[in-house]
């Protein structure tokens, strides 16, 4: 393959940086489905309202935390599946190496720090539509559709 000359990243460095990625999945504390029990969606039978607005904070935060986690699992995951085709450590944008100083910091990233840099940009300077390129959506900040 002509990209494997060019590579930027050695095969100490991939093992390095898959085994971080693999590291990383296995420590998530909500990886697995909160069971029901967890989360409790009915008002407590005694108490007040201090009570139970402490319960449905704790509640928020336990689903916040979980989606959270989903999420970074499938990032991970998107970056294992980048390893069976090796395409890891390529930018989506523009194609070139990630450095691997960047991947170490952030394993799951999927843009070089040039075109992450230049999709922040583009995406705090365009305030009627803002579109997050990690969450895929678009914050409209205006109240207006865009």
């Amino acid at each position: 393959m002509a990209l494997e000359k060019n590579r930027a990243l050695t095969k100490k460095q991939l093992e390095t940086l898959k085994n971080k990625l693999l590291a990383e999945k296995q420590a998530l504390v909500y990886k697995e489905s909160l069971a029901a029990e967890d989360i409790s969606l009915e008002l407590p039978n005694e108490g007040d309202e201090v009570e139970a607005s402490i319960s449905d904070y704790n509640n928020s935060h336990l689903l916040r935390f979980r989606n959270r986690e989903v999420f970074y699992v499938k990032k991970i995951d998107n970056a294992l599946k980048k390893f069976a085709n090796n395409e890891y450590g390529l930018c989506d944008d523009c194609g070139y190496w990630i450095k691997f100083e960047r991947l170490l910091a952030r394993p799951t990233a999927e843009m070089c720090i040039i075109c992450k840099e230049e999709a922040e940009r583009d995406e705090y300077s365009n305030i009627v539509s803002k579109q997050s390129k990690s969450m895929g959506r678009v914050v409209d900040l205006t109240g207006m559709m865009a």
